[in-house]
C-alpha cells in the first residue's frame, strides 16, 4: 500500500513546495493566528481581524478523507470555491488523480490530517497563493482556504526563513531535494548554478545561497553578502501589510478561558444526561421525537404521555445572534461563575447589562451559546435539552442521576462534546481543554483513566476493556475507539 501522494502529483507539485513554506511563513508572521471567519460570497477570510480575499480549497473529515471544494455542494456554486476548479482543470491536463477525484482518501498516509495540512501548501504552490487558512468547522471537519490578495506581498528572501523553508520544502514530500530547491531559486529570478552536490545562486540583494546536496538529499545551506560577508537578506527590514483591510467587528473572541475549563469538564457527561432524559422519555413518556410544550406557569416540560419538571435556562436567535438568559437563573449562573473563579469576560456571558448576550464577537456563536448554557446546567447538576434554539435544565428527581457505563455511547459524548468546544478553544490551550475533556468524562464516570498511550491517546479503563481518545499533535480529538484493554488494534 502507498503511504504517499501519486508520482503525478509529486511531479506536479514538489518545485512549489520551498516557496510555499517561505510564503506560508510570511504569511503568519504579518497575519497572526486567530479566530477565523470567512465570506463565500466576496469572498474573503478575516483572521486576527484582518480581512483578505480568499478561497476555500476544501475540507478535512476526521473519517481520514478531503473533499474539494468544487465536488462540495455547500461550496462549489459559491465565489469563494472557483479557485478550486482551477486545481482541478490543473489535474485533468497533468493527469492528478489527487486534484480530479472529487474526495481523495489520505487514510493510506501514516497521518491523514498531517496530509491534509501537506495539500494546503502544494495548492497554494499550485495556484501563486499569498498565504493558506486553516479552521475548524465542526467536530468533523476542518477548512482549508487559500489568500491570493495583493495586500500580502510577496516574500521576499530572508536568511533564517529561507534557510528554514529550504529544508523543510525539501523534506515534506518523498524525491529528490533538488526539485523544490530549483523552484525556489526560479520563484525569486535566480538561474542556478550547478557544481558536484551543490546548487547556487545570487540573489537580487546580491547574497549567494549555495546549497549542498547529499545524493537527493539537503545536506546545508550557506548564505553570504556580496562580499563574502553578513548577507543583506539578515538586516533586511521585515515585510509589511499594504492595503489590508482592518475589521474590528468582524468576529475576534473565544470562549473565556476559565469557563471554557469549566466547560471541559462538564460537557461530554452532559450530552450523557442529555442521552438519560431522552430514554426516559421514550420509555416513560411517549416522546418517539415530538417536541414537548413548555408549560411556563408549571414549570414542566409536557410530552405526549406525561411531563418532565424543568427550568427554563435561555435561547439565542441566530438571525440576531444573541443569547438571552431567562429570568430565575441567577442561581444556576452562579454555581458556574463559582466553578470558574475569576474569569475574565466571564461577566460579558454571565451578566448581561440588557439581559442579552451580544454573540457578534464570536465565530461559532450557536457553539458559544449551545456550550454555555449546557454547562451552566451540568455544574448545577442538572440534565440539559433543547428545543431548537431554546433551553431547559430537567430537574426531575425521576431521571437516574449517576452515568451508567457504556463504551459504546462514549464515543458518542466525547465526540459531541468535542464538536461543540474545538471551534471555540485557542491553539494555544487546544490540547489540555481537550484532554481535560476526556479524562474529566473517564472520572465522572468512575473509570481508571491511563496514560500509557500519551502523547497520542489517553484511556478509560473498566476492567478488560478500554475507550482510548487520541489526539493530533496540536491537541484535537480525531479519533475515539472502544475496545479491549491495551489491544494493538481498537
Amino acid at each position: 500500500m502507498t503511504t504517499s501522494f501519486s508520482s503525478q502529483f509529486l511531479t506536479l507539485a514538489r518545485p512549489g513546495l520551498a516557496w510555499a513554506c517561505e510564503q506560508l511563513d510570511l504569511f503568519d508572521a504579518l497575519v497572526p493566528a486567530g479566530v477565523v471567519s470567512f465570506d463565500l460570497d466576496e469572498p474573503s477570510v478575516t483572521r486576527s481581524g484582518i480581512t483578505l480575499r480568499g478561497h476555500v480549497l476544501g475540507t478535512y473529515a476526521l473519517d481520514g478523507t478531503w473533499m474539494w471544494a468544487w465536488a462540495n455542494e455547500g461550496y462549489r456554486d459559491t465565489p469563494a470555491g472557483a479557485r478550486s476548479l482551477e486545481l482541478r482543470e490543473l489535474g485533468e491536463r497533468a493527469g492528478v488523480p489527487e486534484l480530479t477525484e472529487p474526495m481523495p482518501d489520505l487514510n493510506h498516509f501514516p497521518d491523514p490530517r498531517l496530509a491534509a495540512d501537506h495539500l494546503l501548501l502544494t495548492c497554494m504552490g499550485l495556484l501563486d497563493a499569498r498565504g493558506g487558512v486553516i479552521c475548524t468547522i465542526n467536530e468533523r471537519g476542518r477548512l482549508f482556504m487559500a489568500v491570493d490578495d495583493p495586500a500580502v506581498p510577496r516574500a521576499e528572501p530572508r536568511a533564517a526563513r529561507l534557510t528554514t523553508a529550504l529544508r523543510n520544502g525539501a523534506a515534506l514530500l518523498p524525491g529528490p531535494a533538488l526539485k523544490p530547491v530549483q523552484g525556489w531559486f526560479t520563484r525569486h529570478g535566480v538561474e542556478p548554478s550547478y557544481g558536484p552536490g551543490r546548487v547556487e545562486g545570487v540573489l537580487e540583494n546580491g547574497d549567494r545561497v549555495m546549497v549542498t546536496l547529499d545524493g537527493e538529499e539537503l545536506s546545508g545551506i550557506e548564505i553570504s553578502g556580496a562580499d563574502g560577508g553578513v548577507p543583506a537578506s539578515d538586516t533586511a527590514p521585515e515585510q509589511e501589510l499594504t492595503g489590508a483591510r482592518l475589521s474590528p467587528d468582524a468576529p475576534h473572541r473565544t470562549f473565556p478561558r476559565e469557563l471554557l475549563a469549566v466547560a471541559a469538564r462538564e460537557i461530554a457527561f452532559s450530552i450523557l444526561r442529555t442521552r438519560a432524559v431522552v430514554e426516559y422519555a421514550d420509555e416513560h413518556l411517549e416522546f418517539a421525537g415530538r417536541p414537548p410544550h413548555w408549560d411556563e406557569e408549571g414549570g414542566e416540560l409536557r410530552f405526549p404521555g406525561g411531563r418532565l419538571t424543568a427550568r427554563h435556562l435561555g435561547s439565542y436567535d441566530a438571525e440576531e445572534g444573541w443569547f438571552r438568559w431567562s429570568p430565575g437563573t441567577q442561581d444556576i449562573r452562579d454555581r458556574l461563575r463559582e466553578a470558574a473563579g475569576p474569569a475574565p469576560g466571564a461577566d460579558d456571558l454571565l451578566e448581561p447589562a440588557d439581559d442579552r448576550v451580544d454573540l457578534t464577537p464570536y465565530a461559532r456563536r450557536e457553539a458559544v451559546a449551545v456550550a454555555l448554557a449546557r454547562t451552566a446546567a451540568s455544574v448545577a447538576g442538572h440534565a440539559f435539552t433543547s428545543v431548537g434554539n431554546t433551553f431547559w435544565a430537567v430537574t426531575d428527581e425521576r431521571l437516574p442521576t449517576g452515568g451508567v457505563i457504556d463504551l459504546d455511547a462514549a464515543e458518542a459524548d466525547i465526540r459531541g462534546g468535542a464538536g461543540w468546544l474545538q471551534g471555540l478553544v485557542e491553539q494555544q490551550t487546544r490540547s489540555e481543554t481537550m484532554r481535560s475533556l476526556a479524562q474529566s468524562y473517564f472520572e465522572r464516570l468512575g473509570l481508571q483513566v491511563w496514560h500509557y498511550g500519551q502523547p497520542d491517546f489517553i484511556s478509560g479503563v473498566v476492567g478488560t476493556y478500554e475507550v482510548r481518545v487520541y489526539f493530533a499533535p496540536d491537541g484535537t480529538i480525531t479519533q475515539v475507539a472502544p475496545g479491549t484493554l491495551m489491544s494493538a488494534t481498537m
